[in-house]
């Protein structure tokens, strides 16, 4: 009988992404690598109840690879806010090492998590920070904000076009109901779309990207 790491090696190996692209060897190998190290945190600091192999990769990886899929070309950072286990952001610096990605999280126990993972899986395009996002005073415009996992997230969809406001794009995972909240809260600057998340009936992106 395969292990789990095994059978997330054998989902990864088998997988097609956006526009049918699989996962690389080295891909394969640091995201087996990340969720080895959630496997192990987990009991601990309980950053998720998606642990089974496939739940995971199709929760954690694939998602986090379809909002990968949507960065516009201008974007060269990416602030994952709330991070916890490193969902999206952790996944988007595997697929795309060229970008800065800075994984935000105010606990200190998941900041610990995130940043063994960071040397264990020699991230060096990852940056750590521990805060609460609403602490973070701006962002460079050519930068992605990456939102799933907030708490309050109805509530905190203000604050969060807020530290958007000047950045290329915001991508934010949850029900389409977060596209009316949003609404409300763009600039003249500003466009949305919701999008459906592949192999979901109820999850979306809701991505907010600069007009042209």
């Amino acid at each position: 009988m395969l292990s789990e790491v095994e059978q997330l090696e054998d989902l990864l190996r088998k997988s097609r992404r956006r526009h049918g692209k699989g996962f690389s060897e080295a891909e394969t190998r640091l995201l087996l690598k990340h969720y080895e190290l959630v496997l192990k945190w987990n009991n601990r600091l309980h950053l998720t109840t998606l642990t089974q192999p496939l739940d995971f990769f199709e929760r954690h990886i694939l998602e986090s690879a379809f909002s990968e899929s949507l960065i516009l070309p201008p974007v060269n950072q990416v602030w994952d806010l709330g991070s916890g286990l490193g969902v999206p952001g952790m996944v988007i610096a595997v697929l795309r090492p060229h970008l800065v990605v800075h994984l935000v999280e105010v606990s200190r126990n998941k900041v610990l998590f995130l940043e063994e993972t960071v040397r264990d899986m020699r991230l060096s395009n990852v940056i750590v920070i521990e805060s609460r996002f609403e602490a973070i005073k701006s962002i460079s415009e050519e930068s992605c904000l990456t939102v799933r996992a907030i708490e309050r997230m109805e509530k905190m969809i203000p604050e969060i076009v807020r530290l958007g406001s000047t950045t290329s794009q915001i991508l934010i995972f949850g029900a389409k109901n977060l596209e009316e909240k949003a609404l409300g809260f763009l600039s003249d600057q500003q466009q949305m779309e919701s999008l459906l998340i592949p192999g979901s009936n109820r999850r979306y992106v809701i991505n907010i990207f600069r007009s042209t």
